[in-house]
C-alpha cells in the first residue's frame, strides 16, 4: 500500500511543483502571517485611548489629579473641553472615548473635610477601553486619598512611613510566575502558530480531489489498479511534508523574531505540530471528499475556519465563552494544540503535562482520516 501511495505522492508533488503559485502560496504565506499577526498581536496592551478632562475646579488640588491622569500612557488626555455640553458632545461624537469631569469647589469640599464626587462618562460602544479608563482613574483617586491622607497625618506629628502603614496596614506581595512579564504574545503565539498551520493545509487539501474531478484525471486515476486509500493518502504525503518544513520555519520565526521560548521543548513541539498539521490536512480530505466542486470546498472550509478562529480559545481564554457555547470548543483540535503548545512554551511542561493533548490530537487524526477514507468510497463507489 505504501508503495502505490508513494507514487501517487511523487505525481501530487510534481503537479505541485508545475504550480508554481501554489508552491510560492504554501512555503511563504506561512512565513508571512505568522509575522503579521504576530506583529499584530505583540503588546495586546491598549494605549493612548483619547480623553478629555474638564477642570471646572482649576485650584492646585485638582491639577494634581488631571497631572496624575495624564501620566498614564493607557489614555492621551487630548482636549479640555470649557463647559459639560462639550464634553457630552465629545464623547457622542466618538472623538473621545472618556470625559473625567472635576466639579467647582473641589478643593473648598476637600479642605472642609466633605466627600467630592467626581464624574467619569465612558463610551461604553468599546468595551475594551471603558475597563481600562475606569481603572486609570480609581489608581489615580486612590493614590491622591492615600497621599492627602499621609500629609494629613505628618500634619499631626505622625511620621510618612508610619502614616502609610496606618492607612494601609494589609498589602499584597505579587510573583507572576510562568510570563512575569505577562506579554501578552507569549499567549497567543499558540494560536498564531496553529491558525497560521490550519489555514493553508485545509484550504489546499480541500480543493485537491474536486480539482482532480474537475479536470477529469479522477476517473483517470480510479481506473487504475490503485486503491482510494492509497490515493487518499497519496494525495497527503506531499502536503505534509511541506507543512513540516513551515513548521521548522514558523517556529524559527517565533524564537528569534517574537522571543517564544521554543528550544527547550523543541522536540515536544514538533510533535504536536505534526500531529496538528495531519488534524488538519484531513479535515481539508474530508472537506474534499464530500464537496462536487473547488468553490463548494473554499466555502466549506472557511465555515470550518471561522468558528475555529472565534472559539477554540486560541487567542482569549476558552473561560470567556459562555457554559452554552463552550462545549463546541472541545471539538477543535487547535484548542488542545494552543493548550498544549502554551504548557510547553510559558509552563516548560514536559510530556507527562500534555500527554491528554496529544492523544487527543492523535485521536482526531485517527477518526478525520478514516472519515475521510469512508466519505471518499461513497462518493466513488
Amino acid at each position: 500500500m505504501l508503495a502505490v501511495a508513494s507514487h501517487v505522492a511523487l505525481k501530487e508533488l510534481r503537479q505541485l511543483l508545475r504550480d508554481r503559485r501554489s508552491l510560492v502560496l504554501i512555503l511563504v504565506m506561512p512565513l508571512l502571517l505568522t509575522f503579521l499577526f504576530g506583529k499584530a498581536l505583540e503588546t495586546g496592551d491598549i494605549r493612548g485611548i483619547p480623553a478629555a478632562v474638564l477642570n471646572e475646579d482649576g485650584s492646585p488640588e485638582s491639577n494634581k489629579i488631571v497631572t496624575a491622569m495624564s501620566s498614564f500612557g493607557e489614555i492621551q488626555i487630548q482636549v479640555e473641553p470649557h463647559s459639560r455640553e462639550e464634553a457630552y458632545h465629545l464623547l457622542a461624537d466618538g472623538r473621545i472615548k472618556a470625559a473625567i469631569i472635576i466639579p467647582k469647589g473641589f478643593m473648598k469640599q476637600i479642605e472642609a473635610g466633605q466627600e467630592v464626587q467626581l464624574q467619569l462618562l465612558l463610551d461604553g460602544t468599546d468595551n475594551n477601553s471603558a475597563p481600562i479608563v475606569e481603572g486609570v482613574a480609581k489608581r489615580v483617586i486612590q493614590r491622591y486619598n492615600a497621599e492627602r491622607a499621609i500629609r494629613g497625618l505628618w500634619a499631626q506629628g505622625v511620621r510618612p512611613d508610619r502614616g502609610r502603614r496606618l492607612i494601609q496596614p494589609v498589602y499584597v506581595q505579587t510573583e507572576i510566575r510562568y510570563n512575569p512579564g505577562l506579554q501578552y504574545l507569549g499567549y497567543v503565539m499558540p494560536g498564531v502558530i496553529g491558525l497560521t498551520l490550519q489555514l493553508l493545509t485545509v484550504m489546499l487539501m480541500a480543493i485537491s480531489i474536486p480539482r482532480e474531478r474537475e479536470r477529469g484525471t479522477l476517473d483517470q486515476l480510479l481506473a487504475t489498479p490503485i486503491t482510494r486509500t492509497e490515493l487518499i493518502l497519496g494525495k497527503l504525503l506531499p502536503y505534509f511534508g511541506i507543512s513540516l518544513l513551515n513548521v521548522g520555519t514558523i517556529l524559527f520565526v517565533a524564537d528569534r523574531w517574537f522571543n517564544v521560548p521554543v528550544e527547550e521543548g523543541l522536540p515536544l513541539l514538533l510533535l504536536l505540530c505534526a500531529l496538528f498539521v495531519l488534524t488538519s490536512l484531513a479535515t481539508g480530505l474530508l472537506i474534499s471528499a464530500v464537496s462536487h466542486s473547488q468553490f463548494q470546498a473554499v466555502q466549506i472550509a472557511v465555515f470550518y475556519v471561522l468558528p475555529v478562529f472565534m472559539l477554540s480559545g486560541a487567542y482569549a481564554p476558552i473561560e470567556a465563552i459562555p457554559d452554552y457555547i463552550r462545549p463546541i470548543s472541545y471539538l477543535f483540535p487547535l484548542m488542545y494544540f494552543s493548550r498544549a503548545v502554551r504548557a510547553v512554551t510559558l509552563r516548560g511542561a514536559d510530556f507527562l503535562v500534555v500527554w491528554k493533548d496529544v492523544a487527543v490530537l492523535a485521536g482526531f487524526v485517527l477518526v478525520f482520516l478514516y472519515w475521510a477514507v469512508l466519505a471518499f468510497h461513497k462518493r466513488t463507489a
